[in-house]
């Protein structure tokens, strides 16, 4: 049986959208970019979620890295 992710998009449930973890081959943590971000933000980082073939499916931002950890570790049930 397939795994599923939901991920709330903005904090709003009704954005909601469920990801199927068959379809990522790759989950990638990086900052935030510096051309987005203020000087606020330069803490934040983002893990993207890739197919086989590198296309993103599915992009969740963070106020830290180590809240993103914590989400790769709840919801992929990996340490990074």
């Amino acid at each position: 049986m397939s795994k599923f992710i939901r991920i709330d998009k903005d904090n709003v449930p009704k954005k909601a959208v469920l990801l199927n973890l068959d379809l990522v081959a790759t989950v990638e943590l990086a900052p935030q970019s510096e051309l987005l971000s203020s000087s606020n933000d330069e803490k934040r980082v983002y893990a993207s979620l890739l197919s086989g073939d590198k296309t993103t499916l599915a992009t969740v931002h963070f106020d830290n890295v180590e809240d993103a950890h914590a989400w790769v570790a709840t919801h992929l049930d990996v340490r990074l």
